[in-house]
């Protein structure tokens, strides 16, 4: 029973809860600010990175982790206006596929798709899910760092979203992106595993925006 609680409390479930809760708020509860202003599209691209980042932390082949850390990336286009809210979940939803055809693949063999050196190998399990934590980190360094103090600058792909959930979700992520690299090096701190830290750390990423939101709406 512990080992079964063990895997759902994780940060890779937590990423993926998200995610899809993310995904159904945007698609059943704020949908209509998307028809109103479809630059609030790009929520779906995030949502779905988040989906793809969080099944790659039980999909433990390098070729997965590969494509989540290039997904997880995604955001740093996604958050730089670079693109439109449609190439940014076209992209996202490719990724996603690939990653499910790739462990559908590898499910079928006895050796990985992408089998380097015995070290190269060890090195990769255990910092491609660093370097995925750190493509999400983007989104809070973006936030703070470009889109805060220079707002009409990415004005046409992107909504003002400057409202307080939006500054406690990002800050929240920060956190969530230093737990899940530092889970990866120590598994517990103190007698509390960190990867349940980072678990209920998330249901709160999840739980204190929406309070916030809801507490008083306003979207840009």
């Amino acid at each position: 029973m512990d080992s079964r609680i063990d895997r759902i409390t994780t940060i890779g479930f937590g990423l993926l809860l998200q995610g899809i809760l993310w995904l159904i708020i945007w698609l059943r509860v704020f949908f209509i600010f998307f028809l109103f202003d479809p630059r609030w599209g790009h929520n779906f691209a995030l949502a779905i990175i988040f989906v793809t980042v969080g099944l790659a932390y039980y999909f433990r082949k390098t070729s997965c982790r590969l494509v989540a850390v290039a997904s997880a990336f995604l955001i740093v286009p996604t958050e730089m206006a670079y693109w439109s809210w449609e190439t940014a979940t076209n992209a996202a939803i490719a990724l996603f596929i690939v990653m499910i055809v790739l462990y559908a693949i590898e499910r079928t063999r006895r050796t990985e798709l992408v089998s380097p050196t015995t070290r190269l190998r060890a090195w990769l399990k255990v910092h491609l899910m660093n370097f995925a934590y750190l493509g999400l980190a983007h989104m809070p360094l973006i936030f703070f760092v470009g889109r805060w103090p220079n707002q009409e600058r990415f004005a046409e792909y992107l909504p003002k979203e400057f409202e307080l959930p939006t500054i406690v979700f990002n800050l929240m992520l920060l956190v969530l992106a230093i737990l899940g690299i530092g889970e990866r090096y120590t598994s517990h701190v103190g007698r509390y595993r960190l990867s349940t830290i980072g678990f209920a750390w998330s249901i709160l990423m999840i739980i204190v925006p929406l309070a916030l939101l809801f507490a008083k709406p306003s979207f840009g």
